[in-house]
């Protein structure tokens, strides 16, 4: 079966232990890429017509499929956040809890009261997720390297990938295809001695583009915050919680007709105190990351087929030490991922799909008995039948491979209907079943780690109504609610065998469920603009495992949040105002203690100055503006109030 892999491809993967430099890395690459078959060599199409130009994107990050709920933030939302990290701008933009240490220090996201292990980010298709821990640390991802966010909720996620229980976050590149050379950019600086710089160039025509892009971040982060813990309440600054980061991205676009030929290769690095909570104080610990990855694909058209293929090498090591462990703990992981698939069309109204994904992971760590490897893939079949603008229907199938044993299959089914005809109301439903493979850590960690463990699944359900609907050519506005529920089972938890080691079983069982409701309003009648944004979550998370806890909300999953967004711009004048609000969050399992609802506020404005082609942008955000003390994560407090400004400029040459 074909996804069990190809035995060509195994061949080469023997190579990766002795890989050392970045040119067999990529020669190992393109010599992977190139031993498919030739689509190259499909007959293109002429190109001399002028039409309207078509930008090919890549065909497996869908676009919303019937009965599913996405959310996506384009490269004009992310504008305002390209000196911060994905977790600010999640944070704020979507009704995702996020769960932080601190300002620089581990951030993770839940979706609709699942775990951080259930939740995966993808880089254009490809997943990111660190396979030692099984999640991403949203912390060390910098907005300014991405152009666009996708958010898949749920049942949505399963086009994408397998083991997102809660959800998929894709981070996408795009080129423009303009025939011209851009270069932007944008030093900034802000409190508790924090400075960045980002530059991007791009260039190109509509056959070739080039996209250069380069950020630094240094930051003390001493921050003040009042101490709780201290025998009498007081003020005191944060201390050892330094951080530098650096991140460079290489884009490479070829285009003939319809085919598209990309590259893109990504290098981190990051080295950051870790202060520790203000209950224990500071242990010298100490963190590094380093991690490299590099994706190949090309996506192309044959007739009424849509194909794409990509390979991918990632690379990633970690050295952590403290006063309790001077000479540190060294982790690496190597991974090489294909993904192959095609979409054909039937008729006018019906697509099928089919994808082809292979993971093979090599990981070594002072903390396993012996080096480890983990083979993952998965066949995944599926049909979208669009009928008009009143009727649409998408249904997924899956099979996946760990190791040598096949899962139970998983799948997913959806449907809109139009509920009022020629206007833009629809009635959503879903259905699915998706599963998530146990992490290194959870199979190898010593002592504790179990290799027997099964994968946790769940079955979910979804029901939602949106509307979209313009008054007028300057006024349009939108709502969406959905009522969601998980019933989550094999949950992978560590629990204590004796006084000093703990194990990991598949003992838990979780059901969550909810109401998600969102509204926007746009409002263009020239010069000036006013865009709204608001949103709110429900969300009611039960440990079912005991009868103890089968009635207390689970610890660290807020019961409501909500945020709201006010844009308003007038000529060359922007600004924006942004609330979030977070209720109580238990911190014990028997919801004994909590941490307090709070309000956040921000505020940003900036003013574009522009001079021929180039552009002048400076900007101010202050988050915070009430000093409202507040904690994510118990006794790790977060900063009050804090001032950035960035002074941007934009070339054309």
């Amino acid at each position: 079966m074909a996804v069990t892999g190809n035995s060509y491809v195994m061949q080469k993967l023997t190579m990766l232990k002795t890989i050392a430099s970045p040119s067999q890395i990529l020669l190992f690459l393109v010599f992977l890429f190139f031993a498919q078959g030739l689509y190259g060599q499909v007959k293109s199409e002429s190109d001399t017509i002028k039409i309207k130009e078509v930008v090919i994107t890549r065909k497996q990050i869908s676009s919303e499929q019937p009965g599913f709920k996405f959310f996506s933030i384009d490269s004009s939302g992310l504008y305002s956040y390209d000196h911060f990290f994905l977790n600010d701008l999640l944070r704020d933009a979507t009704p995702l809890f996020i769960k932080e240490y601190g300002t620089g220090l581990t951030s993770t996201a839940s979706f609709r009261g699942t775990s951080a292990g259930q939740t995966k980010v993808t880089w254009n298709g490809i997943n990111i997720n660190d396979p030692m821990l099984g999640q991403t640390d949203f912390s060390l991802v910098p907005s300014g390297m991405i152009d666009n966010v996708m958010v898949s909720f749920g049942g949505a996620s399963m086009d994408l990938g397998t083991g997102a229980i809660g959800g998929i976050i894709n981070l996408g590149n795009e080129p423009s295809w303009k025939k011209e050379t851009l270069i932007y950019a944008a030093p900034g600086a802000g409190s508790f001695g924090r400075y960045t710089g980002l530059v991007k160039v791009s260039t190109g025509s509509s056959r070739f583009q080039s996209v250069t892009k380069a950020w630094l971040n240094t930051a003390e982060n001493d921050f003040r915050f009042l101490n709780t813990e201290a025998t009498s309440p007081q003020w005191s600054n944060r201390e050892h919680n330094q951080l530098s980061q650096k991140s460079f991205m290489q884009e490479l676009y070829f285009r003939k007709s319809k085919n598209v030929l990309s590259a893109r290769f990504w290098y981190q690095s990051a080295s950051r105190n870790l202060p520790g909570s203000i209950l224990w104080g500071y242990s010298g610990e100490k963190q590094s990351d380093e991690s490299f990855r590099s994706l190949i694909s090309y996506d192309g058209v044959a007739g009424n087929v849509e194909f794409f293929s990509s390979s991918a090498f990632l690379m990633s090591n970690m050295l952590y030490s403290s006063y309790f462990d001077t000479t540190g703990a060294r982790n690496s992981v190597r991974s090489v991922i294909r993904r192959d698939g095609m979409t054909m069309k039937i008729g006018d109204y019906t697509d099928l799909k089919v994808v082809i994904n292979e993971e093979l992971h090599f990981a070594r760590s002072d903390y396993y008995q012996d080096d480890e490897m983990q083979y993952t893939g998965s066949l995944t079949l599926s049909a979208e039948r669009k009928k008009g603008k009143w009727f649409g229907a998408a249904i997924l199938m899956r099979e996946t491979l760990d190791g040598l044993k096949f899962l139970a299959p998983d799948f997913s089914a959806g449907c809109e209907i139009r509920t009022i005809p020629g206007e833009e109301h629809y009635l959503k439903l879903n259905i699915s079943r998706n599963s998530k493979i146990p992490s290194f850590n959870d199979r190898f960690w010593n002592p504790g780690g179990n290799s027997e463990l099964e994968n946790e699944y769940a079955y979910s359900f979804e029901a939602g109504y949106k509307l979209d609907h313009n008054t007028g050519s300057s006024l349009s506005f939108g709502s969406e609610i959905n009522y969601f529920n998980n019933y989550i089972r094999n949950m992978i938890q560590w629990y204590p065998q004796t006084e000093f080691i703990w194990v990991t079983g598949n003992i838990g069982k979780a059901n969550t469920s909810g109401i998600e409701a969102s509204a926007s309003l746009k409002y263009n009648p020239g010069r000036f603009s006013l865009n709204l944004n608001t949103g709110y979550s429900y969300t009611r998370a039960k440990d079912i495992a005991s009868e103890e806890t089968s009635l207390n909300q689970m610890i660290y999953i807020p019961e409501h949040k909500a945020n709201g967004t006010m844009q308003v711009s007038y000529r060359n004048f922007y600004s924006s105002w942004i609330t979030n609000v977070t209720g109580r969050t238990y911190t014990t399992s028997d919801n004994s203690t909590y941490l307090d609802k709070y309000l956040i506020n921000s505020l940003s404005c900036g003013f574009k100055l522009n001079i021929s082609e180039h552009t002048a942008d400076l900007r101010l955000k202050v988050e915070n503006i009430f000093n409202k003390a507040y904690q994510t994560i118990a006794y790790y407090p977060q900063p009050g109030r804090t001032y950035f400004l960035v002074l941007s400029f934009r070339f054309k040459a």
